[in-house]
């Protein structure tokens, strides 16, 4: 009876440790065990968004896409791992032994090459499949970035990188809307570790990114471009910047650097040159600052315009004497900044006063960043009232000792150009999705810096300066073109302002009256020739001429009712 008792309890406690080890299993291991099971019998593939296009505002392609592949492995399912190697290595894959390595040590999912020839890509396939290995080792259909523009629209638009994320330019700061989302795929497999789709497993499609149609004018864009590297190389400059823009809407029409970088080939050119220099860099603008003291002048009723401002041999201010290039015993207020007198400038800038000089210069955006949402956009420095002393506003008022970037002057000149109103400049356009707008620009007027009658003095101040002044090699043939010259020398840090190197600058716009086209053109650093007039106009002048031909500003040199009467004129001649 003792030993029945005995085995009886033998047989219970066995019965609960076995209990016990099968709830340890079911309980405690089985997420483990299941999750195991199921990296077996399936796998988690995903499926790449297709990348947003990119288009000027004719809806020409800024970016293209074409056909590519990436290739991946599951390793765990490479059979054959010496015939693998010798495949991808014949495709240039990747060394024999690199691709042994990467067959042999690594467990999961991994991509073996991103954006590769996609004839390259279905010829591989095919040979996978005759070896058996297109199971382990397959293709996925996506698409290569390709730039046909090059280095006329490089650092504007920026490029991607491996992983199809945007890395500079607008591909960079648009990068989540062109990007989309990625989606996934799970997939069931067989004994042999082979796909296969299933209803009963969730599928997520991807979702492609946003379409962005661009402000820019590539017909302008390629004739800046052009412009700007002719004028570069003829005065051997280090580097050059031009923004073209409509003033009345704020839409950037041309953002070019020279030199610039083909996005295609990013990696062969320095970093330096991925950045937008044109709202990246900073300088120091020189006498193209001087009218903002003549709108605060007639703004402020401060001076009038026949006004005669005495210059004489220069003006002595905290101990430092401002002199001009060719003295003179003084001009009129308009001649002061036609002939563009740094005395008179001066003299001028002193009646405006620190606080309201710098309330109008932030007015107008310097020390700002003017919200173009580019990647690295400079904000400009312009000291504050408190830390600005009169010799420094004197300076400022000749462009010396304040910096801004070659976007923000333009901003500057366009608030003359629309009448005192200083609007924001955008370079999108339009951005759509699944061929839906989701967003259209409209002209956002942020404030009124000037009265209409203050921008509209200024503007003919301007066209004088073309007329009879420093900026006459900018003048066009019947049209009345408005611009200011600018020879800023360059700070040397220890030193001072040097006498040799320097940054020329000219900014003009047209019609004066109603202007449509604004131009920007600054070169920095220039090897050969000195002044402005000599440099940055010619190239301003050459660039709008060029434009003007083009069919959409063709009415700009002669109003329609001209232009049809004197075809009236012609053809009544040839009867």
């Amino acid at each position: 009876m003792g030993r029945i008792k005995f085995a009886g309890g033998v047989l219970c406690v066995l019965a609960v440790g076995v209990l016990g080890y099968a709830f340890y299993l079911q309980v405690i291991l089985g997420p483990r065990y299941a999750e195991r099971a199921r990296s077996q019998h399936e796998e988690h593939i995903e499926l790449l968004p297709k990348r947003g296009k990119i288009y000027d505002r004719n809806g020409i392609a800024v970016v293209t896409d074409e056909k590519a592949a990436s290739i991946y492995v599951l390793p765990q399912y490479v059979e054959d791992i010496p015939a693998a190697v010798h495949i991808l290595s014949r495709y240039k894959l990747g060394t024999p032994t690199r691709l042994e390595r990467y067959l042999r040590t690594r467990k999961r999912f991994f991509w073996l090459r991103r954006k590769f020839d996609y004839e390259k890509a279905c010829a591989l396939k095919a040979e996978l499949e005759e070896a058996s290995l297109a199971n382990a080792i397959n293709i996925q259909e996506e698409a290569k970035r390709i730039y046909p523009w090059d280095e006329v629209t490089g650092s504007m638009v920026g490029f991607v990188g491996t992983e199809h994320t945007g890395l500079a330019g607008i591909e960079y700061a648009l990068d989540s809307l062109l990007a989309g989302e990625p989606g996934f795929a799970i997939y069931q497999k067989d004994a042999l570790g082979r796909d296969h789709p299933s209803p009963a497993y969730p599928i997520q499609e991807a979702k492609n990114g946003c379409d962005i149609t661009l402000t820019i004018d590539l017909d302008i864009q390629a004739i800046a471009y052009e412009e700007l590297k002719a004028a570069c190389e003829r005065f051997a400059a280090k580097r050059g910047y031009c923004v073209v823009m409509d003033p009345q809407t704020g839409e950037i029409l041309a953002l070019v650097d020279y030199p610039d970088f083909a996005p295609t080939h990013y990696s062969r050119y320095a970093r330096e040159t991925w950045k937008v220099g044109a709202v990246a860099d900073e300088f120091e603008p020189g006498s193209v600052y001087k009218p903002v003291v003549a709108a605060i002048c007639i703004e402020d009723s401060l001076a009038l315009r026949n006004e005669w401002i005495p210059t004489g041999s220069g003006i002595v201010v905290q101990g430092r004497k401002i002199t001009d290039l060719h003295g003179r015993a003084g001009y009129t207020f308009d001649d002061v900044f036609v002939k563009s007198s740094n005395i008179g400038a001066a003299k001028l800038a002193l009646r405006c006063g620190v606080r309201r000089f710098y309330e109008v210069s932030r007015l107008l955006g310097v020390g700002v960043p003017t919200g173009i949402k580019l990647p690295g956009e400079a904000s400009g420095k312009i000291d504050r009232p408190r830390q600005m002393s009169e010799l420094r506003l004197t300076n400022n008022a000749f462009g010396q000792g304040l910096s801004l970037t070659t976007l923000q002057l333009a901003t500057i000149y366009a608030t003359f150009a629309s009448g005192g109103v200083y609007n924001a400049p955008h370079i999108v356009k339009r951005i759509e999705s699944d061929g839906r707008v989701i967003f259209k620009a409209k002209t956002k007027e942020l404030r009124r810096v000037f009265s209409e009658q203050t921008a509209a003095d200024v503007c003919e101040i301007l066209q004088k300066v073309v007329d009879e002044g420093t900026g006459k090699a900018a003048r066009i043939e019947d049209i009345q073109v408005c611009g200011k010259t600018g020879t800023a020398q360059k700070p040397v840090a220890g030193v001072g302002y040097s006498s040799s190197v320097s940054v020329v600058s000219f900014v003009g716009f047209l019609p004066r009256d109603d202007a449509r086209i604004l131009i920007v053109v600054v070169i920095d650093e220039p090897g050969l020739g000195r002044f402005a007039g000599e440099i940055a106009a010619p190239a301003f002048q050459r660039i709008m001429e060029r434009i003007l031909r083009l069919p959409v500003y063709r009415d700009i040199r002669m109003p329609p009712e001209e232009e049809t009467e004197k075809l009236a004129q012609i053809q009544e001649r040839e009867e």
